[in-house]
């Protein structure tokens, strides 16, 4: 036991500092503009591309054979039925998964609350679970702890009161960026940290702020001006309103005054930021979201979002679909071969060229379907049927196929040989002998 516990220290898993660890969902840690950096227009848009393109995917629960390798996909999985209708009352499969990278994104961890009925299996004692929904959690402090040898979850709302106190091994958590902390995605302790963004966004504001100053001084400053004659106070105002009502008033900007004085002109210009600036401090905040200038802006190639994709989106999607799998099946199903899979339809997103050269390399062997190959290209499904050359064979009985074809070419010569022995001429000198 005291090596179990030491163990569990060095891991930081140690009880006494799991009891009581809090770990605010959905609160903001760091803030640039009031209390929220989130109001950054390109912080919005950032978390945006990445929850938008999570969302566009497809999850199942499926049964994954080995030797050979194959998938299964049961209609009347009750995972699935869920998955296929409304994830829990307020969305469906779109919205939730766009919810849950949202969370996970900004918070570095989501908690999804599993919903399920347990219902008894006939001829037996024991039940199963039957799942009913999935509900992303949001305004609620989550506490980890131990109760004996089981560790616990303890949700509780931000206006106050315990609202569900579960074992941990029943809430599906998603973590992003897990390692510095022992149980939770993020730094150490926990959460969301942005806090290097903070300069870049305060930059940014600066930025934003002094470009229209700069250009409204420029258009409405013309100069100095020096009276020279000794004057009282009073004259020295009105002498200065009626400047500025002149210089405001004036069309062409000339200024006439009925007392001595000296206007120097001032020449002032909208300050121009050079673009490679704004480009850096623009990707100095994008780069925490794994998000690149041009899928911010909507303009990109294939293999812009295809880095983008494996560096902001795969892992996303993978630690959901993990999460889920973990929570949502036994280790004797898993053992069967139970998992969760997402299918991200990627080639949908690449150019008609590339999808026209994928369709054309997958046509031969079947790979896709005649439907699915048109549904790539864009065009309705019309139920015509799949057709592949004849000049290729499954590779399971390749050998057995490539053995029979030599036998049968054997078979072909031997009797090839003896119909030329049984027909052949007889040669001159030749006499039958009685």
């Amino acid at each position: 036991m005291a090596l179990k516990q030491a163990i569990e220290n060095l891991l930081g898993w140690g009880r006494s500092k799991i009891y009581g660890r809090q770990f605010i969902n959905n609160q903001v840690l760091f803030s640039s503009f009031g209390n929220d950096i989130h109001k950054s227009d390109i912080v919005k848009t950032a978390i945006h591309r990445v929850a938008e393109e999570v969302s566009k995917c497809n999850i199942k629960s499926v049964i994954e054979k080995q030797n050979p390798h194959r998938i299964e996909v049961r209609p009347s999985d009750d995972i699935n039925a869920v998955l296929a209708a409304r994830v829990n009352p307020l969305c469906g499969l779109k919205d939730f998964l766009y919810k849950v990278a949202y969370l996970t994104i900004v918070n570095k961890n989501c908690f999804i609350y599993w919903a399920y009925d347990e219902v008894q299996i006939d001829g037996s004692d024991k039940v199963r679970r039957v799942t009913r929904g999935f509900y992303p959690i949001e305004n609620a402090t989550v506490k980890l702890y131990y109760a004996g040898d089981e560790m616990r979850v303890e949700l509780t709302s931000t206006c106050g009161g315990i609202v569900l106190d579960c074992p941990y091994a029943d809430i599906i958590h998603v973590r992003n960026g897990y390692g510095a902390n022992a149980y939770f995605g993020g730094g150490r302790s926990g959460g969301g940290e942005y806090r290097d963004l903070l300069g870049n966004l305060q930059t940014m504001q600066v930025i934003h702020e002094a470009v229209p100053k700069s250009l409204e001084a420029s258009l409405s400053l013309k100069g100095i001006l020096s009276m020279k004659t000794v004057a009282d106070v009073d004259k020295k105002t009105i002498t200065r309103d009626e400047f500025e009502e002149h210089l405001f008033d004036s069309k062409y900007g000339i200024v006439a005054t009925d007392y001595e004085s000296e206007f120097t002109p001032i020449n002032i210009n909208a300050t121009d930021i050079p673009s490679n600036i704004l480009t850096f401090v623009r990707d100095e905040i994008l780069a925490p979201f794994g998000v690149s200038l041009p899928i911010w802006l909507s303009k990109y190639t294939d293999s812009e979002y295809t880095a983008f994709y494996q560096t902001a989106v795969e892992g996303l999607l993978m630690s959901i679909a993990e999460a889920m799998k973990i929570t949502l099946f036994t280790p004797r199903q898993l053992a069967y071969g139970h998992t969760i899979k997402y299918y991200d339809k990627l080639v949908q997103s690449l150019s008609f060229e590339r999808r026209q050269q994928i369709a054309e390399l997958t046509k031969d062997d079947a790979l896709l379907s005649r439907d699915e190959r048109r549904e790539l290209l864009g065009y309705e499904p019309d139920g015509q049927p799949t057709r592949v050359s004849l000049n290729y064979i499954e590779v399971t009985i390749a050998n057995e196929y490539q053995m029979a074809t030599i036998k049968q070419q054997k078979n072909n010569d031997n009797a090839d040989a003896a119909q030329d022995t049984t027909t052949a001429p007889a040669k001159e000198g030749d006499t039958d002998v009685d």
